[in-house]
């Protein structure tokens, strides 16, 4: 062919994007069909899901975004299973990998298309959070949206608008990178002025509801983004940095992609030498916004890898850019990624098949729960709440450890004490089922060694004359 990445014709770079395209489908449809209980997280973004849909479930926690309850919300028309709730997660994953072979091959040619979206789908944290109902990915998917849009040669302000938003809402982490992704394309592109200004523009329109819900419930407009950021647990201002400074680039990348996404550091780095350089705006557009994300979500919130995805694509875009410019690089990077896919498929599949035999007793307590509850309204006490409430179909509460309130008995006519293999903290004989104010009684379950299921059988006028009892 006269068209030719290097000395390697297109042909070629297509059959890599399109063995690229379902080695992922093959790694993160398995990997959903795994089927495995929902994980915490997981677990409030279904009852969010739930809450919007038919009033059932519980509604998101201030500090969750909104939108999560939509995006998790075709999972319920599915059926509501844990294989139904992550179809549509696995589905916004391979829609993320087309946009970033869109942006590759829009502005480093199809060569670094091919090579970006082989290395972004056999990287081991994307491949294995690809199907779970998670922010992660839907955010960083509606980022880069947003920054094609303005990369057009034709700048799209609405679809940068609208996506720069849907990013926001969520994820709510993602306002300050919205904002700087719009800082640094004016001073990137100012020919585009007007463009950047239009988008930006309406991205704040549409989240005017979102700041006045803010205003409303905290009495600040970020008060909510706020309320998150205090619920991040960092020991100290910047203490994700710290952690994304250690961690980089083998434990957010793993050990090809992390090397490929630090030479895309140093390439959109140079780039800003020739700030007036046409060619390089794509290239500093990616990896300013990049590092942006790491350094904002870093010094406001705690660091972990998945927070990040969307940095380390824009770095691996970048740095597959610049070695498709050249064929031997474009070779040694391809043969990298696929050297690396069997190991990364292989891992993938081992952790989900852990989490599935980690969280194996969530469900087991719940049906325990629901056969024994019959038609009573119940509550669930547990030292982890949104798994049980999603299984049994009970409220469902969280126990700090040190026992239950007195009143725990009153709250409903059927009251559990629930221990589960699957829980991420243990009871640790602190709230004892032996406490004589509830009168707490065993039920059967099918796997005692898993779970251990107790019912309160003293109610109000019980636990009165308990503690009125010399």
């Amino acid at each position: 062919m006269a068209d030719h990445v290097g000395q390697a014709p297109v042909a070629t770079a297509r059959l890599i994007t399109i063995a690229a395209f379902a080695y992922a489908a093959i790694v993160i449809g398995y990997g959903v069909v795994q089927v495995r209980p929902l994980g915490h997280d997981e677990a409030v973004y279904a009852l969010g899901a739930r809450h919007l849909v038919d009033g059932g479930g519980a509604a998101l926690p201030l500090h969750r975004s909104v939108g999560m309850a939509v995006v998790a919300a075709p999972g319920l028309a599915l059926g509501a299973s844990d294989l139904a709730m992550r179809v549509p997660f696995a589905l916004y994953a391979l829609a993320y990998l087309a946009v970033v072979w869109t942006i590759a091959r829009r502005h480093f040619g199809v060569g670094a298309a091919a090579l970006a979206v082989a290395v972004q789908a056999t990287v081991p944290e994307f491949s294995w959070r690809a199907g779970e109902v998670l922010s992660d990915v839907p955010a960083a998917l509606c980022l880069l949206i947003a920054i094609a849009a303005v990369l057009d040669p034709r700048p799209r302000p609405v679809v940068a608008g609208i996506a720069a938003a849907a990013a926001c809402y969520v994820r709510y982490a993602s306002a300050p990178v919205v904002g700087a992704l719009f800082v640094i394309a004016l001073v990137i592109a100012p020919e585009s002025r007007r463009a950047i200004v239009g988008a930006a523009a309406l991205a704040i329109a549409l989240m005017v509801p979102w700041l006045v819900w803010s205003h409303a419930v905290t009495g600040h407009a970020l008060g909510v983004l706020e309320a998150g950021e205090r619920l991040a647990r960092r020991d100290y201002p910047g203490h994700g940095l710290v952690f994304y400074a250690q961690a980089a680039p083998v434990r957010l990348a793993g050990p090809v992609a992390g090397l490929i996404a630090v030479v895309g550091l140093v390439v959109g780095a140079a780039a800003w030498r020739h700030r007036h350089d046409a060619t390089g705006r794509a290239p500093r557009l990616l990896v300013a916004v990049a590092v942006a994300q790491i350094a904002l979500l870093g010094w406001r919130v705690h660091g972990e890898a998945r927070f990040v995805t969307f940095a380390v694509t824009a770095l691996i875009i970048t740095g597959a850019g610049w070695l498709a410019a050249h064929p031997a690089r474009w070779r040694v990077g391809l043969g990298l990624a696929i050297a690396t896919a069997v190991p990364s498929a292989a891992w993938t599949w081992l952790r989900l098949g852990d989490l599935a035999i980690e969280r194996r007793g969530l469900p087991v307590a719940a049906a325990a729960v629901r056969a024994d509850r019959g038609a009573d309204r119940c509550v669930v006490f547990a030292t982890e709440a949104p798994g049980l409430a999603w299984y049994s179909g009970c409220e469902a509460r969280t126990v700090d450890g040190w026992g239950l309130p007195d009143d725990a008995a009153r709250v409903a006519p059927a009251v559990y004490l629930v221990e589960a293999r699957g829980l991420r903290f243990s009871l640790s004989g602190r709230a004892t089922p032996s406490d004589p104010r509830f009168g707490w009684v065993p039920i059967a379950v099918p796997a005692p060694r898993l779970v251990s299921v107790w019912r309160a059988t003293r109610g109000a006028s019980t636990l009165s004359a308990t503690r009125s009892a010399p």
